[in-house]
């Protein structure tokens, strides 16, 4: 058995949560509701690097991550059907991870509670969560995407391990907050990374990836990572999609903002065929060692660092 740490950094690097789905129809907007109308309290997380938090959906508890790699929120199918949550009149979706097949699913309602924020009606796919969470060594049945992330600012204290969320008009960074500037689209919130001399790339802020960085084959290529001479070892990445054999480069520096990190572990994935999956993406292991706090609306990022700038 694959010990979670090292499942973390090793299997879930590449894929985290990541899904994009398609439909026709326009998702309902979303009345997010804060108990103070300001904030939540501190909730907490678990060691390795994810936003895993307590929740409650129509009452039942459960375990949900924050994944802004997520473009949609979604349940596992099987919750779903345990507690009977009703389907909602939209067609049958395709959902993508950046790995494997697709699979033809539908969306349910719910209501979601986490202490202090209602998120009444929450329109969700549902999705086999289970063998990812299983593979991961995780517990979660829910993952909250970008329908609601979108609607409020997330702050995550990894090295105190607690989250919490924050009505956008509440937050506030700190004078040293370190801002990423991000371009929030269709695609998902992007944020430039340059890997050694090559042209910048442009990645998915990914909190449901586990890993600092994963790029396509294609991606990589042009960074110079799988250049001959390049030493490659073999990984392995979870997805919606399934299982998948990737391989594992060491970019010597990755530059975020004006965050340099060195001897980068970066995983290399092979984009499902069809799937609009991402350049990269940049995940929760970037923000392991800090105090973030996730701004779609104002299409920022910010993270507060207990240490220089420079991380050997």
């Amino acid at each position: 058995m694959i010990g979670r740490r090292s499942l973390l950094i090793g299997l879930a690097a590449a894929a985290g949560g990541l899904f994009l789905v398609r439909d026709r129809l326009p998702w309902p907007p979303l009345a997010i509701r804060f108990a103070n109308g300001r904030d939540t309290p501190w909730l907490a997380i678990p060691p390795g690097g994810l936003m895993e938090i307590e929740a409650a959906v129509n009452g039942h508890l459960i375990h949900a991550v924050v994944d802004s790699g997520a473009q949609f929120s979604a349940i596992d199918r099987t919750l779903a059907e345990r507690l009977d949550l009703p389907r909602t009149v939209a067609a049958p979706l395709l959902a993508y991870g950046v790995s494997g097949a697709p699979a033809l699913t539908h969306t349910v309602r719910l209501d979601l509670a986490v202490p202090g924020l209602a998120v009444p009606g929450l329109r969700a796919a549902a999705l086999d969560l289970a063998p990812i969470a299983q593979a991961t060594g995780r517990v979660f049945q829910l993952l909250i995407g970008r329908d609601v992330l979108s609607r409020l600012v997330v702050e995550a204290d990894f090295p105190r391990r607690r989250t919490r969320f924050l009505a956008a008009d509440a937050y506030s960074p700190p004078p040293d907050a370190r801002t990423v500037a991000l371009e929030v689209s269709g695609a998902g919130p992007m944020a430039t990374v340059q890997v050694e001399n090559a042209p910048p790339l442009k990645v998915l802020v990914d909190t449901g990836a586990a890993g600092v960085l994963a790029l396509s084959e294609n991606a990589a290529q042009q960074a110079g990572l799988l250049a001959p001479g390049r030493k490659v070892s073999r990984a392995h990445s979870v997805s919606l999609g399934g299982l998948s054999l990737d391989r594992r480069v060491t970019a010597r520096t990755v530059a975020v903002g004006d965050l340099v990190l060195r001897n980068v572990d970066v995983q290399v994935y092979r984009p499902a065929a069809n799937a609009p999956a991402p350049s990269g993406l940049l995940g929760a292991g970037l923000f392991s060692r800090f105090r973030m706090a996730l701004d779609l609306g104002a299409e920022r990022l910010h993270l507060v660092p207990p240490s220089p700038m420079i991380i050997r």
